[in-house]
């Protein structure tokens, strides 16, 4: 199989809210993987400050492929992703996250579409790595959708711990930042649709991503689930209009509380099927699921009549993980 050449971007912002030994997971799976991490142009880590210096020496030192990209402090989420772009090499951009477990043939799965021309962005399929109750509670009730494909899909959305572009995609239709929503690949998928582009999903580039580590991740990633889910529709259907794409209409908030339901009804039966032992699990999983619908309940209610204010209350250190827009004027940005 000929394959692309390729750069491997890695991220470390969400670092500021999960376990620093997660990263070590993260290059451990991809030294594994079937096709040599060591072919890639590079392997660019890129960090603001979530590792500290000592630790970040150390893995160069151990992973002697990987190559920091340092950047200033208050970069973030998307805008570590995109500095990739300029600094990587390879036909092709394939990102991960550093704090995801990635299957040994994850990286040969995302890149082999690409030996067709025509293809221009591939996703792989993430889940919650669902260990003990907690984790199957996360593996339910995640925003990761649940997919019954066994071969190459075409999707309406992305994610970036798991996908890979051609280049110049990025370069022509850049993953757009400090917009008033705590993730922009929904804004981005839709652009890169309106651009002409297909989003391939592959079943086979198979990602375990570690569940939000302690209660204020746990609460904040789901209010800002909800918040996205009705707000980042609105947000579309704005950037359609003001390219003059004329008017798209936005997903109904009972329609989209809905899909929650549903994708976590899926994800439940579909847990049990793989493993009926774990059913009695479900005594001290349901309590968990009940509330993390609750939050993310709560956190559509406040984007439908309080988005600006429920963005002001997000904590520092969860704001850090994204490029939201900045609260009151005062978020350090790169080269401010």
């Amino acid at each position: 199989m000929t394959l692309p050449t390729f750069s491997v971007a890695i991220e470390t912002a969400n670092l500021s809210v999960a376990d620093l030994d997660g990263l070590r997971v993260t290059l451990d799976a991809l030294s594994a993987q079937t096709v040599p991490i060591t072919q890639a142009r590079e392997v660019l880590l890129t960090d603001s400050g979530d590792v500290p210096t000592d630790m970040l020496e150390q893995l160069l030192r151990d992973y002697p492929w990987v190559r920091a990209l340092r950047l200033p402090r208050g970069t973030g989420y998307e805008e570590l992703k995109s500095a990739a772009v300029e600094a990587s090499t390879g036909d092709v951009i394939v990102y991960a996250d550093g704090d995801c477990y990635y299957e040994p043939v994850w990286l040969e799965a995302i890149l082999a579409p690409f030996a067709d021309p025509s293809v221009a962005i591939v996703g792989g399929e993430t889940n919650i790595d669902s260990a003990g109750p907690y984790g199957l509670a996360m593996a339910i009730a995640f925003s990761f959708t649940a997919s019954t494909s066994s071969g190459l899909y075409r999707s309406d959305r992305y994610h970036f711990n798991n996908v890979a572009f051609r280049r110049p995609v990025l370069q022509r239709i850049p993953v757009p930042t400090r917009r008033p929503c705590y993730r922009m690949t929904g804004l981005h998928a839709a652009a890169l649709q309106a651009g002409g582009y297909t989003i391939w999903r592959t079943p086979h580039a198979r990602v375990r991503h570690a569940p939000p580590n302690g209660f204020t991740h746990f609460m904040w990633r789901f209010l800002l689930f909800g918040h996205d889910g009705v707000v980042v529709p609105r947000l579309v259907a704005a950037q359609a209009r003001a390219a003059g794409r004329g008017p798209t209409r936005a997903r109904h908030t009972l329609r989209l509380a809905w899909l929650w339901v549903s994708q976590a009804g899926k994800k439940l039966v579909g847990e049990i099927r793989r493993r009926p032992i774990r059913a009695p699990e479900l005594i001290v999983v349901a309590p968990i699921i009940m509330a993390a619908m609750m939050f993310q309940a709560a956190g559509a209610v406040g984007g439908l009549v309080a988005s600006p204010q429920l963005l002001a209350a997000m904590p520092e250190e969860i704001l850090r993980a994204s490029t939201c827009e900045p609260r009151h004027g005062t978020r350090e940005v790169p080269g401010g």
